[in-house]
């Protein structure tokens, strides 16, 4: 399949013209440009595709809310909307190393040195309160310096210089850990980061497994074939041939610099910290680039990374219980699971396998397979009916969570976890019977005919 963004883009506007909204107008980058996604999604209840052509003090239009649809997302995993989590189970079992190819549209223009200008990219302040103007659609490649495996995610860069920026390393996670790794023998960390790439892509970004799974091997299976990669002009890296624009840079292996405030995706804007420094090395990009900017905290961020952290719990909790049914990740550091218990204790097993599996998790509520996952209101159903607070809350105090997480009071991450057990005690087979009507009777109610 095509492994660009334009391709994909064009498809939509032939498919689904509903979904996409072209804005000829000029826009202010400061706020604008989410207020508008923000704005459409509440009134009118829609959430399209917006190209922004006339962006103020910017040669590049900007494009955001691509991901805001489980649809668009399940269109370019090639799937319905209800086989996504399958799909992308498929892709981290049974991933495809990348070929890389001597040159991409990436490579169209070669910016570097002291030409490298990051006022040149459009300057998107996206909350009230932001500390300045953010990159926030950009994909980190990084090696691990001692194995070479490469780690894919996304991490908010703040533009602080013509050829800097901060960035934010999530603590504990893999590229953090690479980053450590080189500044304890005085060196830079090189990463690339690409902006505007095929939604495959930025799923197999966001791939959650154990340090050595290389992301880019799970985009390919994402695409069902090998991803194109282009090596960078001054890094000994590769990157996606076809994505819209290319950052190489190096962080820092000693120095901080002032990062935020910064509204997360949890609702909150966060205040200042101390955050790793980043040399711009190099810009490359596509003729006629389109800027990829994601609005952080709305559904253009929330619905792209559920789909691959709902299939990495998944499996985590399949490792322990093999009957698990499904899984949700509903909000924030939220996590929903039903499995069909066949022994006691089984629920408790999985809250400690999801709590194992992803760091960001705080809460977790299993219940039977009989209740749907994706409706709250059953969930809610069952830790009214099928839990205890002495017998059936797991807390779990001084553990690592996000440094995301207002609630940890400046303790950067350092948080309490609690599950549920709305699981039927002893086992289902054994509760107190649910409502149910014979199934002749139920079968034979023609609703449509009824309100027709």
């Amino acid at each position: 399949m095509p492994q660009d963004l334009p391709s994909f883009v064009d498809r939509i506007r032939k498919e689904c013209p509903e979904d996409f909204v072209m804005v000829t107008d000029e826009v202010d980058p400061a706020y604008e440009i989410t207020a508008t996604v923000v704005k459409t999604e509440q009134e009118a209840r829609k959430r399209p595709v917006f190209l922004f052509e006339n962006v103020r003090g910017s040669d590049f239009p900007v494009m955001t809310n691509l991901h805001a649809s489980r649809p668009r997302l399940a269109m370019a995993m090639g799937c319905g909307p209800r086989e996504m989590q399958k799909k992308f189970l498929h892709a981290m079992e049974n991933p495809i190393p990348p070929r890389e190819v001597n040159t991409g549209p990436c490579k169209d223009v070669v910016i570097t040195g002291d030409a490298v200008d990051m006022g040149k990219i459009p300057q998107i302040v996206h909350h009230g309160g932001d500390g300045g103007p953010y990159i926030t659609a950009a994909i980190s490649f990084a090696r691990d310096p001692k194995t070479g495996v490469y780690n894919c995610a996304y991490n908010r860069l703040q533009i602080t210089g013509k050829a800097e920026t901060s960035i934010h390393l999530t603590l504990g996670k893999h590229l953090w850990e690479f980053h450590r790794m080189a500044e304890e023998k005085g060196e830079p960390l090189q990463v690339a980061f690409a902006i505007g790439v095929h939604p495959a892509i930025a799923l197999g970004s966001l791939a959650i497994g154990s340090i050595d799974e290389d992301e880019t091997h799970i985009m390919g299976g994402v695409f069902g074939e090998a991803m194109e990669m282009v090596r960078c002009e001054t890094l000994d890296l590769l990157v996606p041939a076809h994505a819209e624009m290319i950052i190489e840079g190096e962080i820092q292996p000693s120095g901080r610099v002032k990062e935020g405030p910064f509204g997360e995706f949890t609702g909150y804007s966060l205040g200042a910290r101390e955050r790793e420094i980043l040399k711009v090395t190099a810009i490359t990009h596509r003729k006629g680039c389109v800027f990829y900017d994601m609005s952080v905290g709305h559904l253009d961020h929330m619905l792209l990374s559920t789909i691959p952290m709902e299939a990495n719990l998944f499996r985590a909790v399949r490792s322990m219980i093999p009957s698990v049914t499904a899984v949700r990740v509903p909000s924030p550091f939220t996590c929903f699971v039903s499995i069909e218990q066949r022994l006691k204790g089984q629920g408790k097993n999985a809250i400690l396998s999801v709590f194992g599996a992803d760091l960001y998790m705080k809460r977790v509520v299993v219940v039977d397979q009989d209740v749907d996952v994706f409706d709250d209101r059953q969930v809610n159903w069952a830790m009214a009916t099928r839990s205890q607070p002495d017998r059936d809350i797991l807390i779990i105090p001084g553990a690592r969570g996000s440094d995301l997480d207002p609630s940890t009071s400046g303790d950067d991450g350092f948080t309490a976890k609690w599950g549920v057990d709305a699981t039927a005690k002893p086992l289902l087979k054994d509760f107190t019977p649910r409502h149910h009507f014979p199934e002749d009777v139920w079968n034979g109610i023609d609703v449509k005919k009824l309100l027709s």
